[in-house]
């Protein structure tokens, strides 16, 4: 029978307990573990009330919990309920503490993610062994300070490492060699050197890929389709086709199920990057972690074509304008793009790196003429229209038979503000006339000047690059790379959009010279330098930026006297206040009546655990029952009364710590 009303007592516990709980405190009461430990607590509570009247001697009890309780057994069984209730709450609060409101229903939710979680940690493994198996773990564990690693070889490793793990690999490093403003020159001029050499995808398991994006057959499309693509690459392959008015195309379509597997290895990058940043003091010092966040952006987009396409469309909009010009841009037909899909018009031709027959069938005044043009148009899109073509290597021209260049490839642009361009312009044009204080002037409006710089002294250590570079020439691209260095060096934060341009035009120099060996970068800069640099700076614009200019500040300089006239009134009445923005008085009230709410009742709390404690173990006055005293009875509720108030204070503390 005693197993009944325990069973009953401890269902009616479960509810009137559970709500009473969820009531006092808020944190780490769901319903589903506040019932589970209120049913286990109220099964428990009968037995081990019978318990404790054997113990204190009570035996007018009856066999029916409240029923034929006595006065005594009725006042145990009141401090043994409360202190059942506290038993409760510190349970629930110790549960929140180690497993969080809200874990169970993030598990449930993350359990349909196995199988993927099961692909990522299975390539992981998988980067991992190739990492090991190049032997760069010996450059992720603690070093003694006095061993110095070579660069050169880490450089080099790891290039071969990205090489092997495959397209995403690839691509972040050959994004890291865009970053000489971040990463040391040996990572640079090693991962400039990777390439991802795959075999073509079989056109059968493209042409899915292009039905959708179309929304109707290859041959609905195309009068010609060559199954046999141009080019393959890790990302995508090109098809040539020719469109039902007769017009040659290139179809640039993205390889399949890619994005899934960037994805999976754009976290996996993340992952090692957070690693190797806290085992190796040279990753902190590059910032290895922001610069994979980078990376798993500029992916991102480079996988979205439109962006491509959009950008395309831009630069030839402002090439259009030079209809003499022999380099071109490829038309995009913007009704067949999309995210995974890119057709452009095809421009005839092999590219840079492989027309040396052709360039050799040209005079060297034509190859001039067209290394002097193909300079025009990147400086004039760097220097006036602000976004521009930014990895113009050999791949990326295309020479037609009759000497006319085509440009190539998208991807990759970068973008310069109104004032950005304007200072990499005048810093061109003072490098090329020796004028060290216009530079150093240039560098500062670009980059800003760091803590403590000595700017006479930062203008005499440009005055000596522009020495070096004007008694040994070794091209721009080496004095580009000397300048980032020389930034790094002394402290100054490079942005991205300035290290994208200098390595354009660095990347540009070489392609070049493959043009007209005998061609000057110097030489093209003193010629054209100043009409580029009138066109960042033209008149006209320049009197509308004043216009602008003045039209935001001019309500500042009206609103001026009225400013001045309260401040001075503030002064002579002694409200003036300085300093507090952001921080009212009402905040501060609010925060000090906080903190002291919560000082009190700490303190409090502690009084009463530390008085019941006390109590009890001072055992006199009379008795309540053969073995409980009065005394020792009311310090157990005492003690019970300081520690619901901990609970209370306890919570909150949690309920920030899950926030």
């Amino acid at each position: 029978m005693n197993l009944l009303w325990t069973i009953l007592l401890g269902l009616i516990n479960a509810v009137v307990v559970g709500v009473l709980v969820r009531r006092v405190i808020t944190v780490g009461t769901g319903w589903v573990r506040n019932t589970v430990v209120s049913l286990v607590i109220g099964l428990s509570l009968w037995p081990i009330t019978l318990q404790a009247f054997s113990i204190l001697g009570i035996t007018d009890h009856g066999a029916v919990p409240w029923v034929g309780l006595g006065f005594q057994a009725a006042m145990v069984f009141l401090l043994l309920y409360g202190w059942f209730i506290v038993v409760q709450m510190f349970v629930l609060l110790a549960i929140e503490l180690v497993v969080p409101s809200g874990s169970f229903t993030t598990v449930a939710r993350s359990a349909s993610r196995l199988p993927t979680w099961y692909r990522r940690v299975r390539r992981l493994i998988q980067i991992q062994r190739i990492l090991l198996k190049f032997g760069l773990g010996r450059y992720l564990r603690p070093r003694l300070p006095s061993l110095r690693l070579n660069r050169r070889e880490i450089a080099k490793t790891t290039a071969e490492a990205f090489a092997a793990a495959g397209v995403t690999f690839v691509k972040l490093g050959q994004f890291i060699a865009t970053r000489a403003d971040m990463v040391p020159i040996e990572f640079v001029e090693e991962f400039s050197k990777l390439q991802s050499e795959v075999p073509p995808v079989p056109f059968s398991q493209l042409e899915p890929e292009l039905v959708r994006a179309w929304g109707r057959p290859v041959d609905e499309v195309f009068a010609e389709f060559d199954t046999v693509p141009l080019a393959a690459a890790s990302v995508a392959q090109v098809h040539r086709a020719v469109m039902f008015d007769g017009a040659e195309v290139v179809v640039k379509v993205q390889r399949p199920k890619l994005r899934r597997q960037v994805r999976a290895d754009s976290d996996i990058v993340l992952t090692l990057a957070q690693q190797v940043e806290r085992r190796a003091g040279w990753a902190r010092k590059v910032g290895i972690v922001k610069l994979a966040a980078a990376f798993v952006d500029s992916l991102a987009a480079e996988l979205d074509y439109r962006g491509e396409a959009a950008q395309t469309i831009a630069l030839r909009r402002a090439d259009i304008a030079h209809d003499d010009s022999l380099v071109r841009i490829p038309e995009v037909y913007t009704e067949l793009s999309g995210p995974t899909v890119l057709v452009l018009e095809r421009i005839e031709g092999v590219p840079l790196a492989r027309a040396g027959a052709r360039l050799d069938r040209l005079s060297a005044l034509a190859r001039r003429d067209l290394a002097e043009q193909l300079f025009e148009i990147v400086a004039r899109q760097v220097l006036t229209t602000g976004i521009f073509h930014a990895d113009l290597h050999a791949g990326n021209i295309i020479i037609d038979g009759g000497g006319r260049a085509g440009l190539i490839d998208f991807g990759a642009v970068g973008r310069l503000d109104k004032r950005d361009r304007r200072d990499v312009a005048i810093l061109l044009v003072a490098f090329e006339q020796q004028n060290s204080q216009a530079a150093t002037s240039a560098v500062l409006d670009m980059l800003g000047a760091p803590v403590g710089v000595d700017v006479r002294e930062l203008q005499r250590d440009v005055g000596q690059i522009m020495m070096q570079f004007q008694t040994a020439p070794g091209g721009y691209s080496a004095l580009f790379s000397q300048l980032i260095e020389f930034f790094v060096d002394h402290g100054f934060a490079m942005p991205s959009t300035i290290a994208t341009a200098f390595r354009a035009i660095s990347t540009l120099e070489g392609s070049l010279k493959l043009l007209d060996p005998q061609l000057d970068l110097l030489d093209l800069v003193r010629e054209h330098g100043e009409g580029l640099l009138a066109e960042t700076r033209s008149m006209s614009g320049t009197i509308e930026d004043a216009k602008l200019y003045a039209a935001t500040t001019a309500p500042l300089f009206a609103e001026f006297p009225a400013r001045v006239s309260r401040v001075v009134q503030h002064l002579e009445d002694g409200t003036l206040d300085i300093g507090t923005s952001g921080l009212g008085l009402d905040s501060i009230k609010e925060l000090v009546r906080s903190l002291v709410d919560s000082l009190v009742q700490v303190v409090l709390s502690t009084a009463l655990i530390l008085g019941g404690v006390v109590m009890m173990a001072a055992n006199f006055g009379p008795q309540l029952t053969s073995e409980l005293k009065l005394f020792t009875y009311f310090g157990g509720w005492i003690l019970l009364g300081g520690c619901t108030l901990a609970a209370i204070v306890l919570a909150p503390s949690l309920k920030n710590r899950s926030l």
